[in-house]
């Protein structure tokens, strides 16, 4: 079997047109990975403090792979508002004014309250629109926005997040009485009364044998 002319020329052909093609898809599936692991991604959610009972933290933080630059909110986000069951006043708005910058895997976290006293303020939701600026992998830059749904639904029926080491340390210092405290006091008079008797017995035993 012989190929004649026409058909190496056509082969050529379709090789010459096909292999740049397939180049620029190579090119740009990598620059595709590449501004995939750019991009940063804001995260806001509100959970419970892990140190301090029936407190809860408001979180900002950088999820993705870039820098984030000139950070804005649509609206300020509710901090401070306490009140366990029922708002104890009206709470604060912080980061009105943005923020300058959140790096890859940066977090801001303040005092958002408590739950009554964030549950009246958010209501059933509130989302905010977050935008901000990033650099391309080619150093170009770009603008994004992202959306962010902020509830405290969820944390309604949260436990305490203090453990039950912390929890004595805090009941034994307290100012109000409690039971533990109660208990020890008791311990310490019961310590005194033993001690009391012991000498008490000393001196008895050693008037006898004089």
């Amino acid at each position: 079997m012989t190929i004649d002319d026409g058909t190496v020329a056509l082969a050529q052909i379709i090789f010459y047109g096909v292999s740049p093609l397939v180049t620029l898809l190579a090119v740009v599936i990598a620059y595709l990975a590449l501004a995939k692991q750019s991009k940063p991604s804001i995260l806001i959610h509100y959970r419970p403090n892990p140190d301090i009972q029936s407190i809860i933290d408001l979180v900002i933080e950088n999820v993705g792979s870039g820098m984030a630059r000139d950070v804005a909110f649509s609206k300020p986000l509710p901090a401070r508002c306490y009140g366990i069951e029922d708002p104890d006043g009206p709470g604060f708005e912080v980061l009105g004014d943005g923020l300058p910058a959140i790096a890859v895997g940066q977090k801001y976290i303040f005092d958002g309250g408590q739950y009554g006293g964030l549950s009246e303020k958010l209501g059933s939701q509130l989302e905010i629109e977050v935008s901000y600026k990033y650099k391309s992998p080619l150093g170009i830059s770009l603008n994004r926005k992202e959306a962010c749904v902020l509830s405290v639904s969820h944390l309604k029926y949260m436990t305490t997040r203090m453990s039950a080491e912390q929890a004595i340390v805090d009941a034994l210092k307290g100012p109000n009485k409690t039971t533990l405290q109660r208990m020890e006091s008791e311990m310490k008079n019961i310590g005194v009364a033993i001690g009391d008797l012991t000498n008490k017995i000393s001196k008895s035993s050693g008037a006898e044998g004089s």
